[in-house]
């Protein structure tokens, strides 16, 4: 039982702060450790389920808080050293103090009681799948850092390039990240050495108003593909620091130019300029090929993505099968689908993934009559949809769009289908919507797709 440590410090202008002795129970689906005090909840990033830890709580006497870890009183077993020295103020990481063996299991266990939570007669959910044999870094095959301004010498303004802090807007400058692939990571830091020596500014207004930059580094290919985002583009400085930058880069390496002016909560914004190399990146995720946009989605780590795609061709019925492709994005599932001989219409909203799913396909040498791509919302298209097989569901972060699960699985009605998630709460409440149609959870497998944070991918196949 979590214990009092200190009363509440008195007569401070600060928000009232108390210390707490608490013991941590759970991990939150955040990623936070959970701990309990009589009807109180408190959220400790940083710690580890059945560690004893004493935390600052500010705010008053709230039913939930979040809470600071000022020291651990007795340690799991399976806090580790974090590799990274930024870890803690960076916001990209999470869980490096946690052993990744320890990773996988507390992931398995949140998914498990998020479904079961909503879908009683769910099976338990599989162990967690991973591509990391050991210790995993590098794998994020999608190098994205952001510009700021930092206190230089004698009052001067540094360039920073780096995270967002944890919970803020805030930007930690960093020298290193070990998740990154080091090719990404080399060519984002030649780049901002070149950007602060030219002496280009991250504030609104000032010349080229650096915002982030973003390198892709293909797996089945080592080709490079770095966009650039500037709220202007005009500067003659820039030109000159990214020709320089070009001209160090591995052969092949493609710079594109994005223009982002609005502060819309996106990365890119609608302008994006060659500037040297393939108007596309190549990439290979198991036996299929990929063209990809320079600002177009497509999974950060290729190798988790490998999984999904080899562990959704598994569930598959024997081919041929009429299979629906919803949220298809750039075709990651319709592609191998498709070459396993299936005959696939694939429906995503955005053109610009629809354009890279249509090259894709003819890449892999696939007719319109074995893998069709349609510019449409999902819900949209269910409306017209004929008589299918399987349907595949790969939809956001929030889930299905409303009315998608009603008009799949009380209208549609497919035998088969399989529903590929990112976020466990929004499957948990999809699910619970679609067993009331007459479905059963067959399966459930998480894979590991961002190891050291709480994020949890999961596969999951559901029979009529």
């Amino acid at each position: 039982m979590a214990t009092l440590g200190r009363s509440p410090r008195q007569g401070s202008a600060h928000p009232p702060s108390e210390e707490l002795d608490v013991d941590i129970d759970e991990m939150s689906v955040e990623g936070d450790g959970v701990a309990r005090v009589g009807r109180r909840t408190f959220y400790v990033p940083f710690t580890i389920p059945g560690e004893r830890v004493r935390v600052v709580v500010r705010g008053g006497p709230r039913a939930a808080a979040q809470g600071s870890l000022v020291s651990v009183l007795r340690a799991s077993p399976q806090r580790v050293s974090p590799r990274c020295r930024h870890f803690g103020p960076c916001g990209g990481c999470a869980w490096q103090h946690i052993a990744y063996p320890e990773q996988l299991r507390i992931k398995t266990a949140l998914l498990d009681r998020l479904v079961r939570g909503r879908v009683p007669a769910a099976p338990r959910a599989l162990a967690m799948l991973t591509a990391h044999a050991a210790e995993p870094w590098g794998f994020r095959q999608k190098v994205h850092f952001v510009f700021g301004e930092g206190g230089g010498r004698r009052g001067s303004r540094d360039l920073l390039m780096g995270h967002y802090a944890r919970g803020s807007r805030g930007i930690v400058g960093v020298s290193e990240c070990p998740v990154h692939d080091a090719r990404g990571n080399a060519l984002a830091f030649a780049l901002h050495e070149q950007l602060a020596r030219a002496r280009i500014q991250a504030d609104a207004g000032q010349g080229a108003s650096l915002q982030s930059i973003a390198i892709r580094s293909a797996v089945g290919t080592d080709e490079l593909s770095a966009t650039l985002v500037v709220s202007h583009e005009g500067d003659k400085r820039l030109r000159t620091a990214t020709r320089k930058v070009m001209d160090l880069a591995p052969a092949g390496t493609a710079f594109h130019l994005n223009v982002h002016d609005e502060d819309d909560g996106f990365i890119f914004g609608d302008r994006t300029r060659k500037l040297a190399g393939a108007d596309r990146l190549r990439e290979k995720v198991g036996d299929s090929s990929y063209l990809i946009s320079p600002t177009a989605f497509f999974q950060t780590n290729v190798a988790a993505a490998e999984l999904l795609v080899s562990n959704v061709l598994a569930a598959m019925p024997t081919p041929p099968c009429r299979v629906l492709d919803l949220y298809a994005g750039a075709g990651l599932f319709a592609i191998p689908l498709a070459r396993a001989g299936h005959t696939v219409t694939a429906v995503e909203v955005n053109r610009q993934a629809v354009s890279d799913g249509i090259a894709s396909a003819r890449l892999n040498r696939l007719g319109e009559d074995q893998c069709r791509f349609v510019v449409a919302r999902t819900e949209d298209a269910l409306s017209a949809a004929a008589r299918v097989d399987v349907v595949i569901l790969d939809p956001p972060r929030d889930g299905c769009a409303s009315g998608v699960v009603e008009r799949l699985f009380g209208q549609v009605r497919p035998p088969l289908a399989i529903y590929v998630s990112c976020n466990p709460e929004a499957l948990a409440s999809d699910l619970a919507d679609i067993v009331s149609f007459g479905y059963h959870v067959k399966s459930l497998l998480p894979v590991d797709m961002f190891p050291h944070t709480a994020h949890i991918e999961t596969i999951a196949v559901l029979t009529r």
